[in-house]
C-alpha cells in the first residue's frame, strides 16, 4: 500500500501527496470524519475537579476565571464553589485591620482604642495617599498575606504582611509594610520592595508597640 502525506487543506478537502510527486484531493465528508473518530482512542472520562480543590486555588489568591483557564473546568462550575472563599478572604482582611495595638506616642494605650486599620489609614491620610485597597490569600503551606496596594506621590505602592489570625498578630513582608507600620511619613522617592523583613531582629516596629501584660487584649502589629 503506498503512503500518502497530508500537504494542504483546500475547500473542505486534504491535499495529499505521494513520495513520487503525484497529488491527490480527498473530500472529507461526514462518513470520513466518523471512521477517524471511531479509529481514535477513547480517553475515557475526564476527572471532575473537587469543590476543595477550586476552593484552594482561590484562597491561594486565584480568581475563578484564573481557576477555569488553568483547569479546563468551566466558570459556572467553579463560581459554584467560590463564595464561601471569597467570604472568608475578605474576613481576613477585616480581622487584620481590627488588631488592637499600641502606638509609641500614646500617653494611655487603653484609652485610644486604636487598631492596625485605624493607624495605617490615618497614616495614608497624612501622605495623601488613594485608592487603598486591601486583599488576602494564604500561601499554600504557609499563612496568610495581606496586602494593601494604594497611591502615594502619584507612585503606585504594594504593602504586605504576614497575618496570624489564632496570635492576632502581623509582620510586615517588604519596604512598603515597613514603613507604614513605623512612626514618620511614607517614603517619597521610590516604591521598590525590600526583601523580607527579619522576624527576630524587628518584630515590633518603632510606632506600634507589643501589648503590656495589663492589656492581654491587644497584640502587637510587627
Amino acid at each position: 500500500m503506498q503512503e500518502l502525506k497530508v500537504i494542504g487543506v483546500e475547500n473542505g478537502s486534504l491535499l495529499v501527496a505521494s513520495d513520487d510527486g503525484a497529488q491527490y484531493r480527498v473530500e472529507v465528508d461526514e462518513t470520513v470524519q466518523s471512521r477517524l473518530r471511531a479509529s481514535m482512542p477513547d480517553p475515557g472520562p475526564l476527572r471532575r475537579l473537587a469543590p476543595r480543590e477550586i476552593q484552594a486555588q482561590i484562597r491561594a489568591g486565584m480568581t475563578a476565571e484564573d481557576v477555569a483557564r488553568v483547569t479546563g473546568a468551566s466558570l459556572e462550575y467553579i463560581k459554584r464553589f467560590e463564595g464561601p472563599v471569597l467570604a472568608e478572604r475578605e474576613y481576613v482582611v477585616e480581622s487584620a485591620l481590627n488588631v488592637p495595638v499600641h502606638i509609641a506616642v500614646e500617653t494611655d494605650p487603653l484609652a485610644s482604642g486604636a487598631t492596625f486599620g485605624s493607624v495605617i489609614r490615618e497614616r495614608l491620610a497624612e501622605a495623601g495617599a488613594t485608592g487603598e485597597r486591601w486583599a488576602s490569600w494564604k500561601e499554600q503551606g504557609g499563612g496568610w498575606i495581606v496586602k494593601l496596594t494604594f497611591t502615594a506621590a502619584e507612585i503606585a505602592r504594594d504593602a504586605r504582611w504576614g497575618f496570624e489570625p489564632k496570635k492576632q498578630s502581623l509582620q510586615p513582608l517588604n519596604q512598603e509594610a515597613v514603613q507604614l507600620s513605623q512612626q514618620g511619613e511614607l517614603p517619597r522617592a521610590s516604591s521598590r520592595a525590600c526583601a523580607p523583613c527579619p522576624s527576630t531582629s524587628a518584630r515590633t516596629p518603632a510606632s506600634i508597640r507589643a501589648p503590656s501584660p495589663s492589656n492581654p487584649r491587644a497584640t502587637e502589629a510587627r
